[in-house]
């Protein structure tokens, strides 16, 4: 049961259409797919509380197979506030569009705005339902989905992915791009792995973005994983140079001075880690996750763990996770002060 949860997840968050997606169409030659899901989130914390949409999305995927062997696909996925009301000025956002080229034996090609070679790596500790995978450097820098550095949903790439007998090879290129906020040089990622017969998995990601009028920003990645047909462990550690903003993280790192972070406010130097666990119980899965952050030159420190049930019938999940925060530190060391919380999760994948 793990391994099909665990693929469920990873399936969801990386590509969005293989899993529980309606095919529409399909002449053996020509495919056409829609996905997605509907999601919700009840949170309490401290006498508040708040229901809002979860990472809702819908995407559109499209195949063709050539005489030659090659499979041309491609993906345009928006995500959208399910729960916006009706005046606001727009609930949908843009979370992928690419177009991939494959064939056995080569690789495959992607080209546009793609989950990272990066994310090919920390993408398998963040598994949580609602919490987690904010602390691996993957939806960090200037943009909150991590497209401006490369990580996360990048944007701007073209990218290759192999597998050579079990070992996966990455590599991911950024082109340039500026605007009023920021200048992009270009960026580059590389990632190996290699899962052995037996559970273990063993992986690693480094990446730098190039930026003409700022500090340039290093993500690297080491990743371990073992699994069997119930359980599974992931561990990732992580070493970041001007990847995160300071004002994220419930703000312990706004005050750390010129010491810790640049003049655009991002930490010049941080060690990041996270944990996860599982282990599967017929239709219900039980999980516990770690995340820490913390900047290599104060004494400020973004650290909770998350403690959580879920249960699978059919297409929809339904989760709880309570988020327990473990001695935040604001820069000066003191106590962030960080309020415990719980989540209720409802999602429909179609």
């Amino acid at each position: 049961m793990n391994k099909k949860i665990i693929a469920l997840a990873v399936a969801a968050a990386t590509a969005s259409t293989s899993v529980h997606a309606l095919e529409v169409y399909n002449d053996e030659t020509n495919t056409f797919s829609v996905g997605g899901r509907l999601a919700a989130s009840a949170k309490f914390s401290d006498g508040e509380n708040s229901l809002g949409s979860q990472s809702s999305r819908i995407n559109f995927a499209f195949t063709h197979a050539l005489d030659n062997g090659w499979d041309i696909g491609a993906i345009a996925e928006w995500g959208y506030d399910a729960l916006a009301s009706g005046d606001k000025d727009s609930h949908i956002f843009n979370r992928l569009g690419n177009v991939t080229a494959d064939k056995e034996g080569i690789g495959q090609f992607t080209v546009g705005k793609a989950w990272s070679i990066h994310y090919d790596v920390t993408g398998k500790t963040d598994l949580l339902w609602v919490y987690g995978g904010d602390t691996a450097g993957n939806y960090d820098g200037i943009a909150s989905d991590g497209g401006v550095h490369g990580t996360g949903r990048a944007d701007d790439v073209v990218q290759y992915r192999t597998n050579i007998q079990g070992l996966q090879l990455g590599l991911q290129y950024q082109f340039e791009d500026k605007n009023d906020d920021y200048h992009r040089d270009y960026g580059y990622q590389a990632m190996a792995g290699y899962d052995f017969d037996f559970g273990l998995g063993l992986s690693a990601a480094y990446g730098e973005t190039q930026f003409k009028d700022r500090a340039d920003a290093k993500v690297a990645n080491a990743v371990i994983t073992y699994e069997t047909e119930a359980l599974y462990l992931a561990a990732n550690y992580g070493q970041f140079r001007n990847h995160q903003n300071s004002t994220d993280y419930s703000g312990v790192f706004a005050g750390a001075g010129n010491n810790s972070l640049t003049s655009e406010g991002m930490v010049k130097e941080a060690t990041g880690m996270e944990f996860f666990a599982s282990y599967d119980i017929n239709q219900f899965q039980l999980l516990a996750g770690y995340n820490h952050l913390e900047d290599d030159n104060s004494s400020a420190k973004y650290a909770y763990t998350t403690l959580g049930v879920a249960y699978f019938t059919g297409p929809v999940i339904l989760a709880a996770e309570y988020k327990i925060d473990t001695s935040s530190k604001t820069a000066s060391g003191s106590d962030a002060d960080i309020d415990d919380e719980l989540a209720l999760l409802v999602r429909y994948n179609f």
